[in-house]
């Protein structure tokens, strides 16, 4: 699968050429995290920061459907808030496209509990 398409999933590609050639990141921005098969195939990315003290915020998380189910975005998602404690950050929020999210399942298995329908938090 095509990089391209497995991050655009999530974040628009534009917003992440743009967040890439910010000189030094945007203020709170930590980057992106990138996992790979054995084969150093691209099968999953996060990105996150600290945009406000002590709340960090997943910005995007995906895996390509194959490697799904194999613990590829429990250990982005975990190393995404290892990054984010480091920068001062109590919790960790993701936010949505809907209710009815097919990821809602997994979010609730790592211990996040909705704020509003499709804003959910965890402690860090």
């Amino acid at each position: 699968m095509p990089t391209g398409r497995l991050v655009a999933t999530q974040c628009a590609l534009p917003r992440i050429r743009a967040e890439i050639e910010i000189p030094g990141g945007a203020p709170g921005w930590l980057g992106w995290l990138v996992a790979t098969g054995a084969d150093g195939t691209v099968i999953g990315v996060a990105a996150g920061g600290v945009p406000m003290p002590g709340e960090g915020e997943i910005y995007a998380l995906a895996v390509v459907p194959g490697a799904r189910r194999g613990g590829v975005g429990t250990a982005l998602l975990t190393a995404a808030g290892e990054r984010m404690v480091s920068f001062g950050a109590t919790e960790q929020r993701v936010t949505l496209p809907s209710e009815q999210d097919p990821s809602l399942p997994f979010f609730d298995r790592l211990g996040f509990a909705a704020l509003s329908p499709t804003r959910l938090n965890r402690a860090l």
